[in-house]
């Protein structure tokens, strides 16, 4: 297994310890019980290297349906830089070394460069990115899609919030996994407001939101 993960970033022989890529990649594998259909490498010469691998899933147990499947992607990188301890002190259940899922049903370029730059902003930036958070855009990231703000989340499936919980960093930080989601404006705007996250969270679950991005989807709000 370790050769083909050797090959994949580029070099390794026999022997050799993991790297962190290669142990992230690992766990990644036994989490979800398959290799990546693709991997979509960054540059080599990248300060700050986040790869992105894309697993393939039904994402309804048991169904043959065509209209199930999707993808899972995975950054591989954004965890080797720790984010900046918050300044009221570090959430429970939170980790500063964090890898980003977005679930989709294609591999649109757009999704790979929208998610590869998200998983550097927080170093760049020097910002703590966890669970509720938004990034808002000055306009749509996707050239599809309307919404133009983050919101990150969660998994809400256990094996994907699972995934990397052996993993640690240098520190002993254990990694955490966040989604990426995309939302309106008037949803933006409620999310700000007192006690405006739970009530979004209450309209994701009232309109059966789906786990995969829905470029179309109307507004909740």
């Amino acid at each position: 297994m370790f050769n083909r993960l050797k090959k994949a970033f580029g070099g390794g022989t026999a022997g050799t310890t993991p790297t962190r890529a290669q142990l992230r990649l690992q766990a990644m594998l036994d989490a979800l019980a398959s290799e990546p259909e693709q991997t979509f490498l960054d540059s080599a010469d990248a300060e700050h290297r986040v790869d992105i691998h894309a697993f393939g899933r039904n994402f309804v147990e048991g169904s043959q349906s065509a209209n199930d499947e999707g993808y899972v992607l995975v950054t591989n990188g954004m965890s080797d830089r720790l984010m900046p301890m918050p300044s009221g002190g570090l959430p429970e259940d939170a980790s500063r070394a964090v890898e980003l899922i977005w679930y989709v049903r294609d591999l649109n370029p757009e999704y790979i460069s929208n998610l590869r730059w998200l998983a550097k902003l927080p170093a760049f930036d020097r910002f703590f990115l966890g669970f509720g958070h938004r990034v808002p855009m000055p306009e749509p990231p996707l050239s599809f899609c309307g919404f133009q703000t983050f919101f990150f989340l969660s998994p809400i499936y256990g094996p994907d919030a699972r995934m990397l919980s052996g993993v640690t960093v240098d520190e002993g930080e254990a990694i955490a996994t966040l989604t990426v989601n995309l939302i309106s404006e008037a949803e933006y705007a409620l999310v700000k407001r007192e006690g405006g996250f739970g009530e979004l969270l209450d309209l994701f679950d009232a309109n059966d939101h789906p786990m995969v991005f829905d470029p179309q989807r109307s507004s909740y709000v």
